[in-house]
């Protein structure tokens, strides 16, 4: 289980995810998450990360999320999906510059 702490619209929670399930042949994790960020809005919340192998070793990464919203006036969880788009793009930075280091 990992938790964090996220700001949206001013107010600081804690969110908690936890791994649902492993896919090795397809290439896919499902994460749940939970908490006082999640659980009086949504039932469940869940991201599917897979990983879609390219030509040259490479890969791309498809998030999905599912969700149910509790009540009307919750919002989509497009924040979550912002969260790890920056995640991935931190992590792709990361793997570039390691890269470059390798081959020097």
């Amino acid at each position: 289980m990992i938790g964090y702490r996220k700001t949206t619209d001013g107010k600081t929670v804690t969110c908690l995810e936890s791994i649902e399930s492993v896919d090795e042949q397809n290439k896919t994790i499902v994460f749940k998450l939970f908490g006082e960020a999640v659980d009086d809005k949504y039932k469940p919340l869940k991201l599917t990360f897979e990983a879609i192998e390219k030509d040259g070793g490479r890969a791309a990464i498809k998030w999905t999320i599912e969700y149910e919203k509790l009540r009307e006036d919750v919002h989509p969880p497009y924040g979550y999906l912002e969260l790890y788009d920056h995640v991935i793009k931190d992590v792709d930075a990361h793997i570039v510059e390691a890269e470059k280091d390798a081959t020097k």
